[in-house]
């Protein structure tokens, strides 16, 4: 079971879909990953051209086909609220939502290599030294926490999701996704060497740029869990495990008012998949009839 991004997903998926408000934010992913991009690598007119279209195909991908599988995982989850939410129904879910990250990944991957054709060499050097300062930038932030703020900080990652979902957590429960976070197996510096690992891999390619180079990018990127070292997906699948049980628990241990809320989350979420899919069906009508 993959459950390393169920955290991550979860927290994605509400931030782009989880009230009227953010299908604004939703409707400016273009901006929000244009500036995030431009971080990484400074574009020139043509080139800067060439990456927003291939962006706009990424987007509309995501919304045709993306958000009605969302919301076909967002129905099934709020139907198994009426007689428990099972351990077995959250690793369904779960591995929904890592599907979800796959998928979204493969497309992604196709958009980036298709800008890298373009770039030149100082462009891939300033996108490779932009990755080592992230690396270095995580290790000087997340690396030097001892176990007590490292503990601390999950347990606040699970805490705020559980507030986004169902209302802020009671003190049983809060207490409960502090001991149990405390089960966790550090992850953070297992992180940061699979990544300095992939890191140097990557470079490697896009440094020789050998014949059939995006090929190796993409299998790069689809062999990067095989590629883990034991120690980090025995880690990975231990802590998925805590993290769905947890959050299981907390949830069938809800109070009427978090049910209440919990359940008007996850309508809120259908209504908004809704809405946005209507825009983006009536918007392509458009194109189509003009």
């Amino acid at each position: 079971m993959k459950t390393e991004r169920l955290l991550l997903m979860l927290l994605l998926m509400m931030s782009l879909v989880g009230c009227s408000a953010n299908r604004l934010l939703y409707n400016r992913a273009d901006t929000f990953i244009r500036w995030a991009a431009d971080d990484y690598v400074t574009l020139n007119r043509e080139q800067q051209a060439a990456f927003d279209q291939r962006l706009d195909h990424f987007l509309a991908w995501h919304r045709s086909e993306e958000l009605p599988r969302y919301r076909e995982f967002i129905v099934r989850s709020l139907a198994t609220l009426d007689d428990g939410v099972t351990l077995e129904e959250a690793v369904v879910i779960s591995e929904e939502i890592d599907l979800a990250a796959d998928r979204f990944q493969v497309q992604f991957i196709e958009l980036l290599l298709a800008t890298a054709e373009d770039l030149s060499e100082d462009q891939i050097q300033e996108f490779l030294a932009e990755l080592e300062r992230n690396q270095t930038e995580y290790a000087e932030e997340r690396l030097v926490r001892d176990e007590q703020d490292y503990y601390a900080d999950s347990a606040k990652t699970m805490i705020d999701l559980v507030k986004r979902l169902m209302g802020r957590p009671n003190q049983d429960q809060s207490e409960d996704i502090k001991a149990r976070s405390k089960e966790l197996i550090r992850l953070d510096g297992l992180w940061h060497a699979d990544r300095a690992r992939w890191g140097s891999a990557l470079r490697v390619i896009l440094e020789t740029k050998p014949l059939g180079w995006q090929v190796q990018v993409r299998e790069l990127g689809q062999t990067r869990s095989e590629a883990r070292t034991p120690e980090y997906v025995a880690a990975i699948e231990h802590n998925g495990a805590v993290i769905l049980s947890t959050l299981v628990e907390i949830i069938n241990s809800r109070t009427q008012r978090q049910d209440r809320q919990m359940r008007r989350f996850l309508e809120g979420l259908i209504d908004d998949i809704d809405a946005l899919t209507a825009a983006s069906i009536a918007e392509r009508l458009v194109i189509e009839q003009g």
